[in-house]
């Protein structure tokens, strides 16, 4: 894959610049993933009650706290709303206390976090390294569960449609989405002002099978509706916007339905009209997949 400079994405706040220190500082990036399905999302929300949902980002700062005894911010690469999941967030976070080897740190703090946070990998990385500055590109991918009747096991990591969807029609819609474009009328209405001008490195969809246990049975015995499968919208690009690619999924849906035409993908960008985009797809279904950077790998 080529490398790109990735676009501006919504910056997240400078919590760093609430923990300034002029020391000597070792700096870590971690490899996370996490179910969404319990939190409010990645980034810690001001004035929340005790009783709301916490966030990913609070939840680590509090384990590697008890860990370290220091209180410093983790950085992510963005900011996953509240229900998406993710299984290659990348954050960053500093500190001062002392040299910290990595796998300790990992399995430390792994030992601290709930079952639905996980540590996957945990590396020193360069002072200048920054999360969400340093990424070139990052990967979403967006599930449709495809079958006659929902499986209850994905019901939480996918939206169920039971009508078999038209591939050939969603890629031909995805392919106008490659390149770079105004995605404004795919973004959250109410977001804040700022450049809304991304660019797509890739845009596919597939239907893989579904490898869960108990799932060969129900292939076997039932019959009628889509065949059991899970509908995938892959996309690649050098930044995202808050709910662009449920925006875009819930467009999608209404083509592989037969209910709009491919071209509609292209209308939406030539116009800039946000009336024509479908309905915002329920966050359940989106999957983080993986961000990268020049010169780090996990």
């Amino acid at each position: 894959m080529t490398s790109h400079q990735a676009s501006p994405e919504p910056e997240q706040p400078d919590l760093e610049a609430h923990f300034k220190y002029d020391g000597p500082m070792f700096k870590y990036a971690a490899l996370i993933s996490y179910v969404g399905t319990q939190y409010c999302g990645w980034q810690k929300q001001s004035g929340t009650n005790s009783g709301d949902a916490p966030s990913i980002q609070e939840t680590l700062e509090l384990a590697l706290q008890k860990i370290t005894g220091e209180k410093f911010a983790v950085v992510g690469s963005g900011r996953t709303d509240s229900g998406v999941h993710s299984v290659g967030q990348v954050a960053h976070f500093s500190l001062k206390k002392k040299e910290w080897d990595p796998l300790i740190l990992q399995k430390g703090l792994n030992s601290l976090l709930p079952i639905d946070i996980r540590i996957q990998a945990l590396r020193s990385v360069p002072i200048d390294f920054h999360s969400q500055r340093s990424a070139s590109h990052k990967q979403y991918s967006y599930y449709f569960q495809q079958g006659p009747s929902a499986l209850p096991h994905l019901e939480p990591y996918s939206w169920w449609i039971k009508r078999p969807l038209n591939l050939p029609a969603i890629q031909r819609a995805l392919n106008h989405l490659k390149g770079e474009h105004d995605f404004k009328p795919f973004q959250a209405s109410g977001s804040k002002p700022g450049p809304t001008v991304r660019r797509i490195l890739e845009a596919q969809v597939t239907l893989e099978s579904i490898g869960i246990p108990g799932a060969p049975h129900l292939e076997s015995a039932l019959t009628g509706g889509a065949p059991f499968g899970l509908v995938r919208v892959r996309l690649v690009g050098t930044g995202f916007l808050k709910q662009m690619v449920r925006g875009i999924s819930g467009t999608l849906l209404q083509v592989g339905e037969d209910r709009r035409e491919p071209d509609c993908t292209r209308l939406i960008l030539e116009t800039r009209d946000r009336s024509l985009v479908g309905p915002t797809a329920p966050a359940r279904a989106l999957w983080q997949d993986q961000v990268w950077y020049p010169g780090l790998t996990f």
